[in-house]
C-alpha cells in the first residue's frame, strides 16, 4: 500500500469531491457540460482507483496524479482538480 501521506489523502479527497462535482454538473449544464461532466466522472475515477489500489491500474506518481488533477480541473471539478494538482505537485517535490 501506498504511503498514506499528504499526497495520498489530497488525492483521494479530491477524487471524490470530482465525482461530487462532476454529478452535480450533469444537473446544471447544457448538453456541452454534462459531455465534460461524463469525463469528468471518468478521471475521477481513475484517480480515486490510482490511490486505492496503487500501481494497480495506473501508476501512483506524481507526475501521472499532477496530469489527471490538470484535466480533471479542465473538465469541470475546480476544486477536486486544485486538490489533485497540489497532491501532483508534492509528489513531485517529495521525490522518495
Amino acid at each position: 500500500m501506498a504511503d498514506k501521506g499528504a499526497m495520498y489523502w489530497l488525492a483521494l479527497i479530491g477524487g471524490i469531491i470530482g465525482i461530487i462535482e462532476a454529478v452535480i454538473g450533469f444537473f446544471w449544464a447544457g448538453w456541452l457540460g454534462v459531455i465534460g461532466s461524463i469525463l469528468a466522472l471518468i478521471i475521477a475515477l481513475i484517480i480515486i482507483f490510482a490511490t486505492l489500489k496503487p500501481d494497480a491500474p495506473i501508476p501512483f506518481s506524481g507526475l501521472v496524479i499532477l496530469i489527471l488533477g490538470i484535466l480533471l480541473l479542465i473538465f469541470g471539478s475546480f476544486l477536486g482538480g486544485i486538490l489533485v494538482i497540489i497532491a501532483g505537485i508534492i509528489g513531485l517535490v517529495k521525490k522518495e
